[in-house]
């Protein structure tokens, strides 16, 4: 692993400080040594060696999430996601979780709209064993009957802990299913309640065999390994896995189109929860992820929503008589579609449908009052910072290239990203901040009005 920290920083707090050459850009600075390997069958493994402690992290990035799903089967991802710790042919029922800490390291895993990640951090000495255990339940998962069927209720709870129990997961939901109604973003990736109940094995073994094979998931092993010894285990472990022959025309068939919003007019959609005070989300469709007009609207989000000097802070929270008592933009986007979104929490007592058009109003001056040359730096800066934090470890440097290697397509691409960030001007960001406050948008709330 190669990180040329100290030059990047320095160059980036001191804004093209002499100490470095005029010619060198912020993506030549940053060189990540990572061998590749393409097997017959269509897996990619991406190895780095980082000698600097005797452990190591591997990632499964599976190209299956929420958006594969179809009206009956939704949340099957998720519950294909808890599946997978239940055991296989050769490691049987219940042991992955003993094993894994057994040998003194730790697994878990999660679902996206887009991607279902597994990873494990381990100590070297245990690569084989655990490349043997993925390989296994990658081929030969069991789906076993009961196990099924009371993972079934774990779920249910779930996602009644997540959503109907939880005001700012029944916020987030209500805000994705509005802006993005009719489409297969705007459902939960957890699932419809009904469909969580109905949902058999034999659908869920036939969702299994499409989307879980070696030609739909990207190995990410990143620690201290000996790559050669690495490679050869990996091509004797998963290269006799049969490809699926049905996932690449399943991912075909899932054109952009259907992901995009719909909205003919402003939405306002306000729904009971057991928040005191009244929650927001103010919401507008953008773009998917890799679309060069998402760097300045990244920049855009911390300028108006991270940190107590940002827009957002000043305007509603520290003032003598706070409007609010949490404030945060962010800037989303999917391997389909992209959403921008302001959020927070209400003081008691303010009208929601003043703090909205008032909201509104303010948010086309910001684009004038705050996108200046200083604040955009000062985002850059904290990017890069925030970057090179994550890519000091070994998980966090697994996760940077299984997003890039799955969500866009090769892993080499922070390389482009690095560049059109360094790129973005004043006159970008204005730009994107004027075009996405005109577009038509999703208010919600959720709170308990009575209490």
């Amino acid at each position: 692993m190669k990180l040329m920290f100290p030059l990047l920083l320095l160059a980036l707090l001191f804004n093209g400080c002499a100490s470095r050459k005029k010619e060198e850009s912020l993506a030549d600075s940053i060189n990540l040594d990572v061998e590749e390997v393409k097997l017959d069958n269509g897996m990619t493994a991406l190895i780095v060696n980082n000698p600097k402690l005797p452990i190591f992290s591997l990632y499964f990035f599976y190209k299956v999430g929420g958006k594969n799903e179809v009206p009956g089967i939704t949340g099957a991802s998720h519950f294909l996601e808890h599946m997978m710790f239940k055991g296989a042919k050769k490691f049987g029922k219940n042991t992955l979780d003993f094993i894994i800490e057994g040998s003194g390291g730790s697994t878990n895993a999660y679902t996206t709209n887009d991607q279902t990640v597994y990873y494990e951090n381990l100590p070297s000495s245990e690569l084989n064993m655990i490349l043997d255990i993925e390989a296994d339940r990658m081929e030969n998962l069991t789906l076993d009957e009961d196990d099924f069927n009371k993972e079934r209720a774990v779920v249910l709870e779930e996602r009644k802990m997540r959503y109907e129990n939880s005001p700012r997961g029944q916020l987030y939901q209500l805000m994705m299913s509005s802006l993005f109604a009719g489409t297969p973003y705007g459902r939960p990736v957890i699932g419809d309640i009904p469909d969580i109940k109905s949902v058999t094995r034999e659908q869920m073994h036939a969702y299994f065999k499409r989307f879980y094979a070696p030609n739909n998931v990207a190995l990410i092993l990143v620690g201290d390994v000996d790559t050669s010894k690495a490679k050869k285990m990996i091509e004797e472990k998963f290269g006799k896995i049969p490809s699926s022959k049905t996932v690449t025309e399943a991912h075909a068939s899932l054109k952009d189109e259907e992901f995009q919003p719909k909205l003919t007019e402003s939405k306002v959609v306000n729904q009971k929860g057991e928040a005191p005070n009244p929650m927001f989300m103010l919401s507008y469709a953008t773009y998917k992820i890799g679309h060069p007009k998402g760097y300045a609207l990244d920049v855009l989000s911390s300028i108006l929503g991270s940190g107590k000097s940002s827009a957002l802070i000043n305007e509603y929270i520290l003032i003598n008589r706070p409007v609010a008592t949490s404030m945060y933009a962010a800037h989303q986007q999917l391997e389909k579609a992209g959403f921008f979104f302001i959020g927070g929490e209400l003081v008691r007592g303010v009208k929601l449908e003043e703090f909205r058009a008032d909201l509104q109003k303010k948010l086309h001056g910001f684009c004038e009052s705050e996108i200046t040359p200083r604040s955009i730096q000062k985002i850059k800066n904290n990017y890069l910072v925030d970057l090179y934090a994550g890519l000091d470890t070994n998980a966090g440097l697994a996760g940077f290239l299984g997003d890039r290697q799955q969500l866009l397509g090769d892993w080499r691409f922070y390389k482009e990203e690095l560049r059109n960030y360094e790129k973005v001007t004043v006159e970008d960001v204005k730009s994107a901040c004027h075009e996405t406050f005109s577009k038509k948008n999703v208010f919600v709330s959720v709170w308990n009005q009575h209490k």
